[in-house]
């Protein structure tokens, strides 16, 4: 079908070799180093003894050696381990035990991170530095050991279906699970979704703030295929991000609604040119009905909303003429994940794997080519992968249009007095009031009903934190969705946890009301 992922990569190269393929700040290269660069890095791996199969972890920010890194691991026939960077060394290091790892790529900013977990790894033989000087006698630098390198691509033998990429999942309700990919499945998963999702369009200029290791890596090698220009930037910081589009007339970028939201109110937004900017896609959540109507008047009809897992791969899509706000209907398809992208099946199914009816609710199915092969610990493949589905544990519904809607985690779910009650639903109803700016509901150990409702709130500049506010949450909530979902108690802070996939980190806001008990349920 797509051949091997350096397959993509070269044909690219070879379309448009001259063309500026990588920018990251004031450095940048053509498609043509870039080909030459990633065949430099795989041949510094084999001669560092990398066999073919062996697995290779990647910890480097958004930077200019990243893709020609992940691209050298696989022309030199390695197995891409992704390591997020914004994971603790424990969980790199228990990573890396699950998957083998032999060898290791990281960036100098990492170094801490890197010293405290490569204790404890006797299968790590192999580890190179980019950046600054070497950190331990051991280690490789990456300059040095790469410019050295043949730039004639290694005579490795690959085939689209060897297992090329190893993914972890987020974590958010449980330990991350190693999630292994194909060179057939990622090439399909990271191509024909990036291209549908990104509408990428010949000459494409994308920013990616968000981490590569992240969603917006799907978008790269589409980009690639139009002849387009990555450009790298160090985070999803907004003023970065205002300076880059001016700078580098950006077309398009993926983000999270908060940028979305910052972006809208921030006091010099107008003096920057952002007329370039044609597309912005948007995970983890839908955006307020008012807050996106706000958005489309400073910026434009330009926005694109996803759903995707990282067993199931991409799943929805709705679309910028989706994203409307003249008439009710077109509101509420707002806070639905859009319809399946083509090559996707979706099921809504129940407890025992049975199809439910359009506009029941039960668990989110998929089925694509490009979902996961399996798990690294294969004996968990059952927990989500029956009969060709993956079940990704979210609860959702379709309608009659086949808008797809998501309710909650399925692990998220608040049972309170034996009722049901979805996290999700709850934050939504709270996002809508003015005085919100951020919020994540759990729920917590109570001796009458088992588990209560409980939100973390924060608010906006200026607004007072009072239990008058409090009262006046739970008072929309409970008009909207009962009493039983109404939150019982409310904690204002300053900021929401995130955990390395850039998720709101719900582990670690309930875990100190669960503290000592034998488990997280009430």
């Amino acid at each position: 079908m797509w051949g091997t992922m350096p397959d993509v990569l070269d044909r690219a190269c070879g379309d448009y070799t001259k063309s500026v393929a990588v920018v990251d700040g004031e450095r940048r290269i053509t498609y043509g180093e870039l080909r030459d660069w990633s065949n430099q890095v795989a041949n510094a791996l084999i001669s560092l003894g990398l066999q073919k199969g062996e697995r290779v972890g990647l910890l480097l920010p958004n930077c200019l050696e990243f893709i020609p890194s992940q691209h050298g691991i696989w022309k030199a026939g390695g197995v891409l381990v992704q390591m997020p960077g914004r994971a603790a060394a424990s969980v790199h290091r228990a990573n890396l035990d699950q998957t083998d790892v032999t060898t290791l790529i990281y960036h100098a900013a990492y170094d801490g991170v890197v010293e405290e977990m490569r204790e404890g790894l006797p299968k790590l033989a192999r580890v190179i530095r980019v950046g600054g000087d070497v950190a331990a006698s051991s280690d490789h630098p990456f300059e040095a050991l790469v410019s050295a390198q043949s730039t004639v691509r290694p005579a490795v033998p690959l085939d689209e279906h060897d297992e090329a990429y190893v993914l972890f999942t987020s974590g958010s309700t449980g330990d991350p699970k190693g999630v292994v990919q194909s060179h057939f499945t990622w090439a399909h998963y990271s191509i024909t979704a990036g291209l549908e999702i990104g509408d990428i369009q010949p000459g494409e200029v994308f920013a990616h703030g968000a981490p590569l290791t992240h969603f917006t890596q799907i978008f790269v090698h589409p980009t690639f295929l139009r002849g387009g220009t990555n450009v790298m930037l160090p985070g999803l910081e907004v003023d970065t991000l205002l300076s880059a589009i001016e700078r580098e007339k950006i077309t398009a970028t993926a983000v999270v609604p908060t940028i979305i939201y910052l972006l809208l109110d921030h006091p010099e937004r107008s003096k920057y040119d952002l007329s370039s900017l044609r597309t912005m896609i948007y995970a983890g959540s839908p955006i307020a009905p008012d807050r996106l109507k706000d958005a489309l008047e400073a910026l434009g009809p330009i926005f694109v909303q996803t759903y995707a897992g990282t067993e199931p791969g991409y799943v929805s899509c709705l679309r910028k003429t989706d994203h409307r706000v003249d008439s009710d209907e077109a509101i509420k398809r707002l806070a639905s994940g859009g319809r399946p992208l083509p090559f996707v099946q979706v099921s809504i199914q129940d407890d025992e794997d049975n199809p439910l009816a359009v506009g029941e609710v039960g668990e989110i199915c998929s089925r694509q080519l490009g979902q996961m092969l399996g798990y690294v610990d294969s004996s968990r493949n059952a927990e989500a992968l029956r009969d060709g589905w993956v079940h990704t544990g979210d609860i959702g519904r379709l309608d009659e249009d086949g808008f797809l809607y998501l309710v909650d985690r399925k692990k998220d779910m608040v049972v309170s007095g034996g009722f049901n009650v979805f996290p999700r639903q709850v934050e939504d109803v709270l996002l809508e009031d003015a005085a919100v700016a951020g919020t994540a509901v759990v729920g917590i150990p109570h001796p009458k009903w088992g588990e209560a409702v409980h939100a973390f709130v924060v608010v906006k500049d200026g607004v007072a934190a009072d239990e008058a506010l409090v009262e006046q949450l739970q008072g929309r909530v409970k008009t909207a969705l009962g009493s039983v979902s109404a939150p019982k108690t409310v904690d204002f802070i300053t900021e929401l946890p995130l955990n390395p996939a850039g998720k709101v980190d719900k582990k670690t806001l309930r875990a100190p009301f669960w503290q000592g008990r034998d488990r997280q349920v009430g």
